[in-house]
């Protein structure tokens, strides 16, 4: 049979046989030695990882900005839900009412919103002693003064300010609602509680968070404390790192 394979060509393609070892290889063809493959040395696998930990590094140290950013995007989106549901439950109380709870004008260039906060180591800076401050909770289920029955927790049927997440304080619009003075026939002015025949009150809500943050101390019974409270520090009530946005609103007779 003839070969297929010209017999003038002195190369032809090896048998199919058993596989050669590299040294027999080199040995029989000594055209292409054959090389072993090269590994990674220990330095360059430790300067690898090296830069992978700090890229890593980088990147997780991003996240905390990141969630923090996102956690309060959250925060002002349930104190906008807030504000709306305080209005609805403003609408359902009688005006007079609700006008003992807006703060006012004590003098020129003085508020009882901004007395508060100028004295931060005064018993008048302390949330819990402030009669016309509302709370809510953080999804706006509960709304109510300090002491009010909604935060008695119903596990332990004790009061708790645990779900106090949102410090709600009314400022009075005094242009489209004045605190009334009226003056009588005779000429005598007499104050009033104007606010018995008003047509609407006009107010500013101002919502700070957090009002109040967790605390384990045992003998605390209410489980949380005033965000920023330190009673041992140069600042008794620091509001500082407190988140607010202030609201606009009207309720009507």
């Amino acid at each position: 049979m003839r070969s297929i394979w010209p017999t003038t060509d002195p190369v032809r393609p090896p048998l199919a046989g058993p596989k050669e070892s590299c040294a027999q290889r080199s040995a029989l063809t000594a055209q292409r030695p054959c090389r072993a493959a090269r590994a990674f040395s220990l330095i360059e696998v430790v300067a690898a990882v090296g830069i992978f930990a700090i890229g890593m590094v980088a990147v997780i140290g991003l996240f905390a900005p990141v969630a923090k950013s996102v956690g309060s995007l959250a925060d002002a989106e349930a104190a906008i839900n807030v504000a709306d549901l305080l209005t609805s439950r403003l609408r359902g109380q009688d005006l007079a009412a609700v006008g003992q709870l807006l703060k006012v004008s004590t003098a020129p260039n003085r508020h009882q919103l901004t007395d508060a906060d100028n004295s931060p180591n005064t018993p008048a800076a302390d949330p819990r002693l402030d009669p016309q401050l509302l709370f809510a909770s953080r999804d706006g289920s509960k709304i109510g003064l300090y002491n009010d029955p909604v935060w008695i927790d119903p596990l332990t049927r004790q009061p708790s300010d645990l779900e106090k997440f949102f410090e709600i304080a009314l400022i009075r619009n005094q242009t489209l609602s004045p605190p009334g003075i009226v003056t009588d026939s005779d000429g005598v002015s007499i104050t009033t509680n104007s606010d018995e025949t008003a047509l609407f009150l006009a107010y500013t809500a101002r919502v700070r968070w957090p009002a109040f943050v967790p605390d384990g101390t045992p003998t605390n019974r209410l489980r949380a404390l005033p965000a920023g409270f330190n009673p041992t520090g140069t600042v008794r009530f620091n509001n500082s790192q407190k988140q607010v946005l202030f609201f606009a609103g009207t309720i009507s007779r």
